[in-house]
């Protein structure tokens, strides 16, 4: 990032840059279209919004699945874990195909609203709250709280260790994601950080897009290092409870 086109394309390894091009920073901003604050406000709408969608999902089906018998449970349960077999590539003209369908092609929706359901998420969520103690839940139901109540006020807040486990991963997983953005949205305002850095490779003027390019990635990353930090208490609290969740 730091480095000259000459220097990063070397035969020989240039460990540090002779003359740190600290203007890569500002260039890669420059050429970068949207600009990078706008494409990282892209980003965190986008991920941010399917992230919260996306944790209220799937803690809900994991508090059904952990603390309610049913019939036919067991089998979905099965199901929804088989999902993680298949690659997620398989699904990618389907959806593009709903996408069109429900003419979504081209707006924010087409990244909000697909993978909702995670098959991964759910299991951690579904590990995770089956460790809450059923007496607890037994208890509010006495005091007259309802399903609806046990799972907000109760189950919610004790979840919140894997909530920042499984919010985590799915914003990383979104957040450099490129092949969906790029089927899906095609007007370069609105494009998301991923796809505005890949778009640095077009820059004119003889300029070499190398340095910008890894300047930019560095400023992408910056938001998942302050977010890993943020929730780095609730991971450990997190992990540790899922490997301890009863089988």
């Amino acid at each position: 990032m730091l480095k000259t086109g000459p220097e990063i394309q070397s035969v020989n390894i240039v460990w540090f840059p002779s003359n740190p091009q600290w203007l890569n920073f500002i260039a890669g901003a420059y050429y970068m279209v949207p600009p990078v604050q706008r494409a990282l406000l892209n980003s965190a709408f986008v991920y941010g919004s399917h992230t919260v969608l996306l944790l209220l999902a799937s803690s809900l089906t994991g508090f059904v699945l952990a603390k309610y018998d049913f019939k036919g449970k067991q089998g979905i349960f099965f199901w929804i874990v088989s999902q993680l077999t298949i690659p997620g590539f398989i699904g990618l003209i389907p959806s593009y195909i709903l996408m069109t369908w429900f003419h979504w092609v081209g707006t924010y929706w087409s990244l909000i609203i697909p993978g909702l359901f995670s098959a991964y998420s759910i299991f951690l969520m579904r590990q995770y709250i089956i460790t809450i103690p059923d007496d607890l839940l037994d208890a509010a139901r006495l005091y007259g709280c309802s399903e609806l109540g046990l799972f907000w006020r109760i189950v919610l807040p004790l979840s919140k260790p894997a909530l920042a486990a499984v919010g985590l991963i799915n914003f990383v997983w979104g957040w450099n994601d490129f092949l969906w953005p790029m089927l899906m949205i095609s007007d370069r305002q609105s494009y998301t950080v991923q796809q505005a850095i890949a778009g640095l490779w077009d820059v004119k003027d003889n300029v070499n897009a190398l340095p910008l390019v890894a300047a930019n990635v560095v400023i992408a990353a910056i938001p998942l290092i302050i977010l890993t930090v943020i929730t780095s208490k609730h991971l450990i609290k997190g992990w540790t409870g899922l490997s301890y969740a009863k089988r």
